[in-house]
């Protein structure tokens, strides 16, 4: 069994509780955190990210084609004043993390024939 961490299971905790917009950065500390947890990760060739999306990049983890997604994603407590009092609460700050590509050859048996012959 593979000890390593899961692309999947990598969160690059990259900012704050606001928009972050260095995406560059965002996507490097992904990749650096993956590569430091021993993956091979090679940027993919002709992704076009969607930032609507969330999309910052892709990369080809040994094999398996991950899009590199930024946004609202791990807890954070937020200390505030509110109405003269200090008062905390748990927050969505963003980070950035891997969801995988699911196809034919990353995923054999998720497809059946029947699917594939009606262009499902």
């Amino acid at each position: 069994m593979d000890k390593r961490t899961d692309p999947v299971e990598i969160i690059a905790r990259v900012g704050g509780v606001t928009p972050y917009s260095d995406h560059e950065r965002a996507f490097g500390t992904w990749v650096y955190l993956a590569s430091k947890a021993g993956w091979q990760v090679v940027e993919a060739d002709g992704f076009a990210a969607d930032s609507d999306r969330g999309e910052i990049g892709a990369v080809d983890v040994e094999g398996v084609r991950y899009v590199i997604r930024l946004g609202p994603r791990v807890r954070r407590l937020l200390y505030e004043v509110v109405d003269g009092h200090m008062v905390k609460r748990d927050v969505l700050a963003v980070a950035a993390w891997a969801e995988p590509v699911v196809t034919k050859e990353s995923a054999p048996g998720w497809y059946s024939a029947e699917a594939d012959r009606d262009g499902k």
